[in-house]
């Protein structure tokens, strides 16, 4: 059975949450953190083939949308234990970092494939809040990146002789 056949079942399992927050492209840091709301007595979640810890974090103002601006969801996360304050101060506020989002029934924990609905991936452009209790990050696409211009090249009348020109077609 996949994943969109047991959203359409009457009763499904239980609705689980999974977090990659990979730091690998920071300098000094080289980790991906793997978190999960989803507390179940404290125990880590396996989810294919990875480990990921139960850790107070949440996605929130996130849509997808055909038209218009990307949208801009925020990432919240516990500074419980000051790991994610002590890394956003040494490492400029963890921007740049690439957080993926899945979503899966608690059935295709275990299993050594990630069977999820697609995931979300995004990358962290600004810290928005800290204090001693969270953190609050603004998130953004890959695709939605600063002086991106498409596409690469610019086009100009020499090089394509049609370029605005209205021709009659009938």
């Amino acid at each position: 059975m996949s994943i969109e056949q047991d959203v359409k079942q009457p009763v499904t399992s239980a609705y689980v949450e999974l977090f990659d927050i990979d730091c690998t492209n920071i300098a000094g840091i080289g980790v991906v953190y793997r978190l999960t709301p989803n507390v179940d007595n404290g125990a880590n979640v396996l989810f294919g083939g990875d480990t990921y810890i139960p850790y107070p974090i949440q996605i929130t103002d996130y849509s997808q949308k055909i038209d218009g601006a990307p949208a801009r969801p925020r990432l919240n996360i516990s500074n419980i234990n000051k790991v994610f304050g002590i890394l956003s101060f040494s490492f400029e506020d963890l921007i740049g970092a690439k957080v993926t989002y899945y979503r899966t029934f608690s059935d295709y924990l275990g299993q050594p494939t990630k069977i999820s609905a697609s995931p979300l991936k995004f990358e962290i452009a600004r810290k928005t809040a800290h204090n001693m209790t969270g953190m609050s990050f603004e998130l953004r696409s890959p695709l939605d990146k600063e002086r991106a211009v498409l596409p690469k090249r610019q086009m100009l009348k020499r090089d394509f002789p049609g370029l605005g020109i209205n021709k009659m077609v009938n």
